[in-house]
């Protein structure tokens, strides 16, 4: 089962570089391919040239918000079918479901559990290989 998913590439994206990397070392440990990037506007680029197959995203960044880079990579039929888990220090319902409306599949608080946040990764990429299996004529 984990090998199947050994090599995928995730991207985070997360304006805090202490967080964006122990996220990365976790996630690389795992066997993922990691890509990071510190703004939304520069995430987007990055995603929309080399689309990961699952998106970190924090909530709180200058200009791009979370929240927008995630409707706006819901909305792009390139981007559209990507899982995104926003992890946030807005612990709040209210952030929750704004950032579930705008696109993300799961959200996690900060501090990131990393046994919970390593079964959610794996269970949104088999998720969306079952997805696109089934799509497949």
């Amino acid at each position: 089962l984990f090998n199947r998913l050994a090599g995928k590439k995730l991207a985070i994206v997360d304006d805090q570089p202490g967080l964006a990397m122990l996220l990365s070392n976790l996630l690389a440990d795992a066997g993922y391919v990691t890509h990071v990037q510190s703004d939304g506007q520069a995430a987007l680029a990055a995603i929309q040239l080399d689309p990961p197959d699952l998106v970190l995203l924090d909530v709180q960044m200058p200009e791009l918000d979370g929240f927008e880079l995630a409707s706006m990579l819901k909305s792009d039929p390139v981007t559209a079918t990507i899982p995104i888990i926003m992890v946030s220090a807005q612990e709040g319902r209210a952030s929750k479901v704004v950032g579930l409306e705008s696109g993300a599949e799961d959200y996690l608080g900060k501090p990131v559990d990393p046994p919970e946040l390593l079964a959610k990764v794996r269970n949104l990429l088999l998720l969306r290989d079952r997805s696109a299996r089934a799509a497949r004529p």
